[in-house]
């Protein structure tokens, strides 16, 4: 044994030795020794192989992303190697624009095609999120879809300015009308674009139902009215009066001076009448004081009804039996309730617009003096007393002066 050893020529070796069998027959499994064993000594040493290339390294590194099968391209040097997937491509090409960003991003814009862009679907609560921004102003901070470079100038927000009022750019004046056949005070408001209460504050109109033709009328060229200046006013507390700012009365005045005379008038855009005089020129602010409108004597003169004398009637006398209710043509206080020869059982109340009324020849009382009532409310009940023919209501209207005036042309 020792000398078969000793002629079997075994090469150097750098690596553990590969043996292969000598030739393709069947070894001879009939020897008594270890078939493993003896298969030692019946191979050939291998020849030891060059190192590997680098290629070759490379081609035996087991792949982590498997090829696509379908997939494969073919090079003119004789080999094909497979494509990878989209998905491989994206994460190869994601890499390659960090790298170049990495290495000079300043330069680098990435910019989104258009037609790739993302569009949300429509949201009612995403569109109406968007307008609340909007008019907080929070859009002006959200920056714009197109990147602007450093070298070129963001356009600047658009802001609306509300347009300034009508007093600045009109100027004051006064236009003349001539009142023609059909014409009314609201007609001719409405075509002159005023108010009721400008044109009748304007022209001093105590009863607009009798408008007359051919009547010259100044109507301001916006809408206001006139005011009088009265001892101890100013500038300030008349703007507050009016809640009129106070430039604006300075501006359409043309007043240089704050030092106002007494009696001076002055025109205050945008003021509107006093309800109660407005109510009163119209014709709309005293009630009938009884249900019924008949009228049994009007205003003005005529025949004494006992006597026969030619005299002058105070007011209107309205039919109205006895404990007929009688109400308050207007709010006010009941300054008056007496009874006298000529209109028996009265009263008389005072408003605060300064007008009064009186209610003459009652049968009873139903309030008293100095207290205040509204109008429509029960103040008496109608009679016969004083100096009567018969029962009835006399009914009678002062003005601020205490001058008689036809209630016909108050009564609504």
């Amino acid at each position: 044994m020792g000398a078969i050893i000793e002629k079997q020529h075994v090469a150097k070796r750098r690596k553990r030795p590969s043996f292969k069998p000598i030739s393709n027959k069947p070894i001879n499994k009939s020897a008594g020794l270890n078939n493993g064993f003896m298969n030692q000594f019946n191979q050939r040493t291998a020849r030891s192989k060059p190192e590997k290339t680098q290629r070759e390294k490379l081609r035996s590194i087991p792949k982590k992303f498997p090829r696509s099968p379908a997939v494969k391209a073919k090079i003119s040097g004789g080999f094909s190697f497979s494509v990878p997937l989209l998905p491989t491509l994206a994460v190869i090409a994601g890499t390659v624009v960090i790298s170049l960003a990495a290495l000079n991003w300043e330069e680098i814009i990435v910019e989104l095609p258009k037609k790739a862009a993302y569009k949300p679907e429509a949201d009612a609560g995403v569109e109406r999120q968007i307008m609340m921004y909007a008019a907080t102003g929070i859009a002006d901070i959200i920056p714009s879809q197109n990147p602007v470079k450093e070298t070129e100038t963001a356009p600047k927000t658009e802001k609306i300015e509300a347009p300034n009022p009508p007093n600045d750019l009109i100027s004051f004046e006064w236009q003349q009308y001539r009142v023609k056949k059909g014409d009314s005070v609201s007609t001719i408001a409405q075509k002159f674009g005023v108010s009721v209460g400008a044109i009748i504050a304007s022209n001093e109109i105590r009863n607009a139902r009798t408008l007359q033709e051919g009547a010259e009328l100044r109507i301001p060229n916006i809408d206001g009215i006139p005011y009088q200046v009265k001892k101890g006013d100013s500038l300030s507390k008349i703007a507050l009066s009016f809640n009129v700012p106070l430039d604006v009365i300075l501006d359409v005045n043309d007043i240089k001076s704050d030092i106002l005379k007494a009696g001076e008038t002055l025109f205050i855009p945008g003021a509107r009448m006093n309800d109660m005089d407005l109510r009163l020129s119209l014709g709309e602010l005293f009630i009938y004081p009884v249900q019924s409108k008949y009228i049994t004597s009007h205003y003005g003169m005529r025949k004494d009804p006992i006597n026969g004398a030619l005299n002058f009637h105070t007011g209107l006398d309205l039919r109205a039996d006895i404990g007929t209710t009688v109400v308050a043509a207007l709010d006010g206080v009941v300054s008056v309730t007496a009874e006298n020869w000529l209109y028996g059982k009265h009263i008389i109340i005072s408003h605060d617009n300064g007008y009064k009324t009186l209610y003459g020849h009652l049968n009873s009382f139903s309030v008293k003096q100095g207290e205040r009532v509204a109008r429509g409310k029960k103040i008496g009940e109608s009679g016969n007393t004083g100096y009567s023919t018969g029962p009835h209501l006399h009914f009678t209207i002062y003005d601020k002066n205490n001058k008689l005036v036809n209630p016909l042309d108050l009564l609504r």
